[in-house]
């Protein structure tokens, strides 16, 4: 895959790519193809990480071109300053249209996280909105206020409605689902440009499932 394909805006000090679910952002020890691969064959640089996506994750990615951007960004993240939106399909339906999820972080077994119990773990909090619903599953629009691995998924899972598609948290009984895709894009990142001060929008086109017929 050339991700020249899957830029979205590109400069002399950042790149902002359309991240395609099924790649991990850092090599692993799978020998599977990662994200980093991707990007030194497609640009004949390294990336420079300002943040990552999780590997079944879609969507707006910030990589930065110079350390001077990348811990401007890095800076931005800190501060509360960077506004990301995803699209989460989910199973069944929210209690409420919208409203603030915020129940703190702790790491689990295998590689999870889940809800910390009381007095422990770090502040985790996602705003979210319906935006659609279906016979099964509903369209959400999430805002997360802290960057937490898996916060939005955990957070989901907690409200009673985990991704429609999710090995890890994707189910409430049963057998997870085998799909290791997804149902959550990065959709919208608000950032200001390290060198000029602009204030940015870079929007990634929604996925497939993001356009399914919904009420």
């Amino acid at each position: 895959m050339n991700l020249q394909e899957r830029v979205l805006h590109e400069d002399d000090h950042l790149r902002v790519l359309n991240k395609p679910s099924g790649y991990s952002v850092l090599k692993d020890n799978t020998g599977a193809a990662s994200l980093a691969d991707l990007y030194e064959d497609s640009f004949g640089e390294p990336p420079l990480w300002v943040h990552r996506l999780d590997k079944g994750t879609s969507g707006v990615l910030l990589v930065a071109r110079t350390s001077e951007c990348r811990a401007d960004l890095q800076r931005q993240f800190d501060k509360g300053t960077i506004e990301k939106t995803y699209l989460a399909l989910v199973s069944g339906s929210p209690p409420k249209r919208k409203g603030t999820i915020d129940l703190p972080l702790e790491k689990a077994r295998k590689g999870r996280f889940r809800i910390a119990s009381p007095g422990r773990g770090v502040e985790s909090i996602t705003d979210y909105e319906v935006v659609g619903v279906g016979a099964t599953t509903s369209l959400l629009i999430c805002r997360p206020k802290t960057g937490r691995t898996h916060q939005i998924r955990v957070h989901l899972q907690e409200l009673g409605c985990p991704l429609a598609t999710d090995p890890l948290y994707g189910y409430l009984r049963g057998k997870p689902s085998e799909n290791p895709h997804l149902t959550l894009h990065s959709w919208k990142i608000r950032f200001q440009h390290p060198e000029n001060g602009t204030r940015m929008e870079i929007v990634a086109e929604e996925p497939e499932w993001a356009r399914a017929d919904l009420d």
